[in-house]
């Protein structure tokens, strides 16, 4: 909370929450050591239960001592009926086995339970979201990807347009089940009196993204129905035999690679081929971690070279995914202060001349900051403990055990060959000339035109095994277009976004390889779009 904000708290002595609609509400919190009075000392609204909910206090917040933000706690679950932060996002789902289309009362609201991440807050718990400027109650939901992701799906606005949108590919569909989940009339007047944030509506018919998805939906529903399933109403947009052999052919190279160079041959050649097989395991991860059946898959494919299955799939599929290349992207400032690829802010000296030349130096760090990084949330308690985190110290221990100084030299190159081959295509996907067009991008009318002029594509006419040297991330249009699709059938959609790109007036914009590598290196040190401001909610 910041000075000068409808609602203040001061922790000299005597500390109060003052109810931001101005009614008057004083929530005494006790300094270290002071008892928590019975009872409530103001009643609440009920009308206004969800206002105070808006104004929590997030757990990372730097200037609430532990006891003193448990006593906060404490004392708003006593006004809101003894429901609070702690309870178990499910424990929602148990109270109704029916939607709440006709429910008209805030008192179900739940204070919303904010889980940080790279600085961005989730609304991990709580009733509602908002989809198209409509509000659902979605706590007796069985989701069919889990109820993880449900719960992770709303921004800090409780807003899940995009996610919803990006996750379909059968809207019609989707939209007919969540129907019955929407809220009455009346309370969805409430939530949007108490919600006046960026607000993405839903596309519609004749609308770039909404066409696009159709067209690719009946290509699927072709080929499903070549394939004899279910008349072509069973799609499967999961890996192809050959994208599966092919992970499970990648893994075993990494395993004997990493042996390879512990037992057999310890050298730098050995070392670099370990560090570009990790590599091509990373481009497996990213593939694997937007698709929930896969999961495992992805901790074998991350975490195993260093990476985070558990942060990458909020972080990635929700901020990057979501928001790419705004303020609210994780991604979008992950090489400051080295690398600046925010087009709208001013670089110094360093950052002009120096660093975009030295980027391949720079990126050679990438992996043990990312390590570091996500290990750094597990011990603030914003990530879950995993046994992904010992898989990398376990190797520095086993090269140092067994080649000791040389071994611990060894591994870094390793980690070294992975971090510029795998960082460099990613930073290339969004770091394009077309891509840091602030003006283009603000202009898009839906979430789908935004994705077009934020990512970066090159060899799009290149098949599934030979765009293993780019690790599949040459289509990446496609794969922010659809993310749960599974790279193997990036290269069938990628003409028919072609052709709708046409038939809309969307511009696309495919390059070459080399020629999309300088102009990334260009962008760390000239900004494009200076002083722009950047519109995070295309369609609103």
């Amino acid at each position: 909370l910041q000075k000068g904000s409808p609602t203040t708290m001061d922790f000299n002595g005597r500390t109060f929450w003052k109810h931001p609609t101005g009614k008057g509400l004083k929530v005494k919190v006790p300094v270290a050591g002071e008892s928590l009075p019975q009872g409530p000392q103001n009643a609440i609204p009920q009308s206004n239960s969800k206002a105070l909910n808006q104004h929590h206090v997030s757990p990372s917040s730097p200037i609430v001592p532990p006891s003193t933000l448990e006593c906060l706690r404490t004392k708003i679950r006593s006004f809101l009926g003894g429901q609070g932060p702690r309870s178990s996002p499910l424990s929602a789902s148990k109270m109704s086995k029916t939607p709440s289309s006709t429910s008209t009362s805030t008192s179900a609201l739940l204070p919303p339970s904010t889980k940080m991440s790279s600085g961005v807050s989730f609304q991990t718990q709580g009733r509602h979201w908002r989809i198209g400027r409509t509000w659902y109650d979605f706590s007796t939901f069985d989701h069919p990807g889990g109820s993880e992701i449900l719960y992770l799906a709303r921004d800090r606005f409780s807003d899940s347009t995009y996610a919803f949108e990006s996750h379909h590919m059968d809207q019609e569909k989707a939209r007919k089940i969540i129907k019955k989940y929407a809220v009455g009339e009346e309370l969805q007047k409430e939530l949007e009196r108490l919600n006046p944030t960026p607000a993405p509506k839903l596309t519609k018919p004749g609308d770039f993204y909404y066409d696009l998805r159709l067209r690719v939906l009946a290509m699927f529903r072709e080929k499903s129905s070549k394939a004899g399933n279910s008349r072509g109403k069973k799609v499967d947009v999961g890996p192809t035999p050959l994208c599966l052999n092919l992970f499970y052919a990648s893994f075993l190279v990494w395993v004997c690679a990493v042996y390879n160079t512990l037992y057999v041959n310890p050298s730098v050649v050995s070392t670099v081929f370990q560090g570009v097989a990790g590599a091509v395991l990373g481009a497996f991860g990213h593939n694997w971690i937007h698709q929930p059946k896969y999961k495992f898959y992805a901790l074998l494919s991350l975490d195993t070279i260093g990476f985070s299955s558990t942060g990458w799939y909020r972080e990635h599929i929700l901020q990057h995914h979501m928001y790419t290349n705004t303020p609210l992207d994780n991604h979008f400032r992950g090489t400051d202060p080295f690398l600046i690829t925010d087009p709208t802010v001013p670089r110094n000296f360093f950052q002009k001349y120096v660093t975009p030349i030295l980027n391949p130096v720079i990126l050679t760090f990438g992996l043990w900051g990312n390590y570091g990084f996500h290990l750094g949330e597990v011990l603030k308690g914003n990530e879950p403990v995993s046994i992904g985190k010992l898989f990398l110290p376990t190797l520095v221990y086993l090269f140092y055990s067994t080649l000791g100084v040389y071994g611990l030299g060894l591994f870094w190159l390793n980690t070294a060959t992975t971090s510029i081959y795998y960082f460099t295509m990613a930073l290339m996907n969004h770091n394009s000339e077309n891509t840091l067009n602030v003006k283009t991008r603000n202009e898009a009318k839906d979430w789908g035109e935004a994705q077009i002029s934020s990512c970066a594509d090159w060899s799009i006419q290149g098949k599934f095994l030979p765009s293993i040297i780019y690790l599949w991330l040459n289509y990446h249009c496609v794969h922010h277009l659809f993310p749960l699709t599974d790279f193997s059938h990036h290269r069938d959609i990628q003409g028919i976004l072609m052709e709708t790109c046409r038939d809309h007036g969307v511009e696309y914009v495919a390059g070459e390889f080399w020629t999309i590598y300088k102009e990334m290196v260009e962008s760390f040190s000239s900004p494009r779009s200076l002083l722009m401001e950047i519109n995070c909610y295309n369609g609103s």
